[in-house]
């Protein structure tokens, strides 16, 4: 089973990185893909460049077995949509299971995704919720798109693509864009994310606030 776990990374956090890592141990997999995006057109004011936010992964995931990287996006050099890389990871892995992985906020935001009625036959959603989470109407929109819920990690298995997972995972309450903000107010970040990236964004100046006439 190949599992993915997208997003811009802006920067990478130890939320996102302690998520991956449960992800991994909930599903029993060796390995979690990153699938860092170039250019998210569902948002607006990414502070870093693609390669800035790639270097930041490469250092948060250093060493770690369970963690790896997929550079498809950031190679394509265009604005990423999901659809693209689905496509190209199913004609990769034609008898492979294929999961994405998406926390609960960007799954009630998936059927405004390009082509969203192609991703059943792709791939399996795992919905990353925190306990007590419970919002049927995500569940139900994305089912309306030929997804079928499971019940069971197992049932994943059973088929290619086409299965909706309700994945209860702890996670922290750590976002990117609280990051970029305590950095433009000159608060630590420390211990929110890895030390080289806390290296990386002093060492490249980022999310500092913009210089008026500059």
């Amino acid at each position: 089973m190949k599992v993915i776990f997208g997003g811009t990374f802006d920067p990478v956090h130890n939320g996102h990185l302690r998520m991956a890592i449960e992800l991994a141990e909930a599903l029993g997999e060796r390995q979690v893909d990153l699938l860092p995006c170039y250019q998210a057109v569902h948002k607006q004011g990414v502070g870093a460049s693609p390669s800035q936010r790639l270097a930041m992964l490469h250092l948060a995931t250093h060493g770690d077995a369970l963690l790896a990287i997929d550079e498809r996006e950031i190679r394509r050099e265009t604005a990423s949509y999901t659809i693209d890389s689905l496509r190209e990871l199913r004609a990769q892995c034609t008898d492979e299971t294929l999961v994405l992985a998406v926390g609960s906020d960007a799954a009630a935001d998936m059927p405004r995704w390009r082509e969203f009625s192609e991703f059943a036959a792709l791939c399996h959603v795992v919905v990353m919720c925190r306990p007590g989470f419970h919002d049927a109407g995500v569940f139900g929109a994305l089912e309306a798109y030929g997804f079928e819920q499971l019940q069971c990690v197992d049932a994943l298995h059973s088929e290619k693509a086409g299965g909706l997972l309700d994945l209860r995972l702890n996670l922290l309450e750590i976002s990117s864009s609280d990051i970029r903000n305590r950095i433009a107010q000159g608060k630590s970040i420390r211990y929110l994310v890895e030390g080289a990236v806390r290296e990386f964004i002093c060492d490249n100046g980022l999310y500092q606030p913009k210089q008026e006439g500059k």
